[in-house]
C-alpha cells in the first residue's frame, strides 16, 4: 500500500497537486520509502522460507520415490543459513549422481540432523564441506566441519539413543539415532570420523539401486 501511494504523493493524483517539497515533507517521504523497502524485503523472507519449508518437508511427496540429493541438500542449507549466520562458510563439491530411490523427506532431515551438529561445534568461524560422489555403485555423501570434534571415547556412542555430547538439558541425544536408523531403513550405511580441535566427518553410503 505504501509503495502504490508514495508515488501519488510525491507526483499528485486525480487533480490534487504534489506534496510540497519542503525538507520536511521531503524526509517524510524519505521514511515512508525505507518502510516500504523494508516491508518488501520482509514480505519476501517469508516467501522464501515458506517455499524452503515445503521443500525440506515435502510435504507432497511422501512416497518413496526417485529423486536428486542435491536438490534436498540445497533446500537444507537454505534453512540452516539462518543458524550459520555470517560465520560459516559452506563448501559444497558435488559429483555427477544419479536419481535414487528414497523418501526425500526423511532423508532431508537427515541433512538437517547432521548440518545443525555441524553448526553447532563450530565455536566461531568455520567451514562446513559437503562432498557427493558415486563409488562402488553407491552413492555418497560426506559432510566434514572444522568445529572442535569429538572425543575418541564419545565417538562411538554418538548415534545411540539418549547419548548427547551436549550437557543436560541442551541435547536430546535422538537427533543423530534417528539419522542412523533413517540411513539403514534406505539400505545404507553412516560413520564419523573426528579428531579433537581439527573437526568431523560424516560419511553417508546410500546403494543406488
Amino acid at each position: 500500500l505504501i509503495s502504490r501511494t508514495l508515488p501519488a504523493l510525491r507526483n499528485g493524483v486525480a487533480g490534487l497537486p504534489p506534496c510540497p517539497e519542503t525538507q520536511e515533507v521531503q524526509d517524510l517521504l524519505e521514511v515512508f520509502s525505507n518502510t516500504a523497502e523494508v516491508d518488501r524485503m520482509a514480505c519476501q523472507r517469508i516467501i522464501d522460507l515458506v517455499k524452503n519449508l515445503k521443500n525440506f518437508a515435502r510435504l507432497d511427496e511422501a512416497d518413496r520415490k526417485s529423486v536428486d540429493i542435491h536438490e534436498g541438500l540445497d533446500s537444507t542449507l537454505r534453512l540452516v543459513r539462518y543458524e550459520f549466520k555470517d560465520r560459516i562458510r559452506v563448501e559444497k563439491n558435488y559429483g555427477q549422481l544419479p536419481p535414487i530411490e528414497c523418501y526425500p523427506n526423511q532423508l532431508n532431515q537427515v541433512f538437517m540432523n547432521i548440518l545443525l551438529n555441524a553448526g553447532e561445534a563450530i565455536e566461531g568461524e568455520g567451514v562446513i564441506r559437503i562432498t557427493t560422489r558415486v563409488l562402488d555403485g553407491n552413492l555418497v555423501i560426506t559432510i566434514s566441519d572444522t568445529g572442535k570434534g569429538i572425543p575418541a571415547g564419545d565417538l562411538g556412542r554418538i548415534f545411540d539413543p539418549g547419548f548427547t555430547t551436549k550437557g543436560a538439558g541442551v541435547g536430546t541425544g535422538l537427533g543423530l539415532s534417528i539419522t542412523y536408523k533413517i540411513v539403514q531403513d534406505h539400505g545404507g550405511t553412516i560413520q564419523a570420523e573426528s579428531e579433537v580441535g581439527k573437526g568431523t566427518m560424516f560419511t553417508i553410503t546410500l546403494p543406488v539401486c
